[in-house]
């Protein structure tokens, strides 16, 4: 079984997609953090999180809940993710 999958992932304060591969072992509030230190970091600081970002299914607009593993989460290969 395959461990990671691709996801794009907007950032529409930056109006700015970001393809990553993400392990399906991990929760999905940590890979949102690791994905959040990514945006931090391109964009030279120009987004900070608050601590009140979210992950969203950008087909349902449905919030991603944090504490399930990817693998359990309605997150597949090849999805769209907003970070909002």
């Amino acid at each position: 079984m395959n461990s990671k999958i691709y996801v794009v992932v907007t950032v529409p304060m930056l109006e700015k997609n970001i393809d990553l591969y993400i392990p399906t072992t991990k929760k999905v509030g940590t890979i949102k953090n690791l994905i959040v230190q990514i945006i931090e970091e391109e964009s030279n600081q120009a987004f900070i999180d608050d601590h009140t970002s979210c992950l969203y299914d950008q087909e349902t607009g449905e919030k991603i809940n944090e504490e399930e593993y990817v693998k359990e989460s309605k997150i597949r290969n090849g999805s769209k993710l907003i970070l909002y």
